[in-house]
């Protein structure tokens, strides 16, 4: 038997020991990475100003205008939680990526949502409150929901009418009453071909006017306010005045495009169903006409080589690289003019959608009509944006990124 020394005995417990001391620090090593990778992916979310609580006194006339932008302020947010879960799971851009992609484009939105709000109060007759410190967003730790302005009724909006007598007509004590305003499309007949796809874009807005009335109906019966008119003031009159333009818009397609103008006129006004009673609406269907069944898909073709303009009278859209992701790291001296660039490329698409709707309403120019007015022009916008994004990145460290111009030309789909 080889006896040790106290000594060599005293070496190996050292040795022992080190290797369990590593082995703790190794798995500690573990647990920290398991733990940050856990992490990894976690989905921040928008931290924004609430506006409901801010607001006092709103006029009757202006709260449905109100209310529409308190609900895009919510669904401005939606849409920024949902692109900041992406890049949680997808991590893309440099360090300012967040900043210059997702929440500066959320505050011009927010900016020109608070900018109506005001609007809307100004011209009612109120006071138009400073909001604009409202606009800016920061982020919430991962997991913690966004501060919303919730539905209709909510809050303040409105309070300043709080003395205005009682609700009678309003279908108080939380019953929701529903609009009830005349169908259209069973009101046309001979819709000329070329006019059927603008028609039927306005029988979908007619429907989505009562749609939306009738959400705000229901959230009067919930919260009511205002006085024994607010129904009809804030609701069913602008109502009817948005149903009177869509009405227009379904004459003048069909005049311009060779029919008999109908007088549509006594269709606008809508009234009160008792609760429950679901509204009528003119459905989706894309026989309006009835001389004219199937003939949807021959808008323009009157147009011979309409090709680029989507025919058809379904609405072409314009693809564009992102840009954003596709940055270096942008300087913070540099990042306020990118971030007001990188909001022009996004202006820039939108009115070229827009522009591409109208064609399809009503398609004019021959095949190169689309490329000529609408991707050319586009392309030139994007190149100069893009041009002023590298010079005010070059402009701080010297590393102008020319290659960004290779992302301007867009197609259409």
């Amino acid at each position: 038997m080889v006896r040790r020394t106290q000594k060599q005995r005293k070496q190996a417990a050292l040795k022992v020991g080190g290797v369990g001391i590593l082995a703790v620090a190794l798995l500690g090593a573990g647990l920290t990475l398991a733990s940050a990778d856990d992490s990894a992916g976690a989905a921040q979310t928008a931290n924004c100003p609430t506006v409901r609580d801010k607001l006092s006194g709103v006029p009757a006339a202006a709260v449905a205008g109100v209310e529409q932008e308190l609900a895009n302020l919510d669904k401005q947010i939606e849409e920024a939680n949902a692109r900041l879960a992406a890049q949680a799971a997808n991590p893309q851009g440099g360090a300012n990526f967040v900043q210059l992609a997702i929440l500066g484009p959320l505050a011009s939105k927010r900016t020109a949502a608070l900018d109506r709000i005001g609007i809307n109060i100004n011209r009612a007759g109120g006071q138009r409150p400073d909001l604009a410190s409202l606009a800016n967003c920061g982020l919430n730790a991962a997991g913690t929901p966004s501060a919303v302005n919730g539905g209709a009724g909510n809050g303040n909006i409105g309070a300043g009418n709080a003395n205005n007598g009682g609700n009678t007509g309003n279908a108080g004590a939380g019953a929701a009453q529903t609009a009830n305003c005349p169908t259209v499309r069973d009101k046309l007949s001979g819709v000329p071909a070329a006019a059927v796809a603008g028609v039927e874009q306005e029988l979908a807005n007619l429907d989505k006017q009562i749609e939306e009335a009738n959400a705000r109906l229901a959230a009067q019966a919930a919260n009511p306010q205002g006085g024994a008119n607010f129904v009809q003031l804030a609701i069913l009159g602008p109502l009817a005045s948005k149903r009177t333009a869509a009405l227009d818009r379904i004459g003048i397609n069909i005049n311009r495009a060779g029919g008999q103008r109908p007088n549509l006129a006594s269709l606008a006004t809508c009234g009160l169903n008792t609760p429950g009673t679901p509204s009528a609406v003119n459905g989706n269907s894309g026989n309006a006409g009835n001389g004219n069944a199937g003939n949807n898909g021959n808008a323009g073709n009157g147009n011979a080589g309409n090709n680029g303009n989507a025919g058809a009278g379904v609405a072409q859209r314009v693809n564009c690289p992102s840009v954003a992701d596709r940055l270096p790291a942008v300087p913070a001296q540099a990042a306020a003019e990118v971030q007001r660039e990188l909001a022009n490329l996004d202006n820039q698409i939108a009115d070229a959608n827009a522009r591409l709707a109208q064609l399809a309403v009503r398609p004019e120019g021959g095949a190169n009509f689309v490329q000529n007015t609408v991707v050319g022009p586009l392309k030139d916008r994007r190149v100069a944006a893009l041009n002023r994004i590298a010079t005010a990145i070059g402009r701080v460290d010297g590393n102008r990124p020319a290659e960004l111009v290779n992302l301007a030309p867009c197609s259409v789909s």
